[in-house]
């Protein structure tokens, strides 16, 4: 069995752990706090690789919620490094576009709905779209 692990790290966003062998996936909303997000990182199984989100920064973003983004980026950045799990950046535009998605959130969701069918009712509310972002991030890093 091997997990690999997707991140969109937003302030809305999610960690999905995805099992190769059987297609299931667990999602973790994006914590609330950097220890909370620290310890999320720190129980993580064994992950054979991991697809972390480039940030995408737009003109209409406030400096708070700025601020937060990059600073999950990094404490991400740093926590995977701490654990020797290995982890590869991307750009929103490549996975998705390798995918065959464009910037819908809504199009994530049924994806993923559709790629885990045992798993949708994660992925069911409109606000769960960093949750089937972070899903197919994984399922994007396992088929690299």
């Amino acid at each position: 069995m091997s997990i690999y692990l997707g991140i969109d790290p937003g302030k809305k966003g999610a960690l999905a752990l995805l099992d190769s062998e059987t297609l299931r996936v667990s999602c973790h909303d994006m914590p609330g706090t950097t220890q909370e997000l620290h310890d999320l990182v720190a129980g993580l199984p064994m992950i054979k690789a991991t697809a972390l989100e480039k940030l995408f920064t737009g003109p209409a973003m406030g400096r708070k919620t700025l601020c937060t983004m990059f600073m999950n980026f990094g404490i991400l950045k740093g926590a995977l490094m701490w654990r020797d799990i290995p982890f590869r950046e991307i750009e929103p535009s490549k996975w998705k576009a390798a995918l065959g998605l464009s910037k819908d959130k809504n199009a994530s969701r049924e994806m993923a709905m559709q790629l885990f069918p045992d798993d949708a009712e994660q992925f069911k509310r409109v606000k769960d779209d960093g949750r089937a972002e972070a899903a197919l991030l994984a399922y994007w890093g396992m088929q690299k």
